[in-house]
């Protein structure tokens, strides 16, 4: 049960925040937007990168650790 929901929090996490990176990089970077200046396009395509591979591994990290402390 606990790989379960560990791989439901990592899979929900994930599609949000790839939404989430998406529209914010083609806002601030990206050919429909363009708020930032262009020495920035390729920095903001690499934060959204990292945050997009790391913060689902966190966040299902968390839901694991809590669902072991509950037995």
């Amino acid at each position: 049960m606990k790989w379960i929901l560990t791989i439901s929090a990592w899979l929900a996490a994930t599609a949000v925040l790839a939404l989430v990176c998406f529209f914010a990089v083609m806002a601030l970077a990206g050919p429909h937007g363009g708020l930032l200046p262009e020495w920035l396009h390729r920095p903001a395509l690499l934060v959204a990168w990292v945050l997009l591979l790391s913060v689902p591994v966190w966040v299902a990290r968390l839901v694991y650790q809590q669902v072991v402390r509950r037995g």
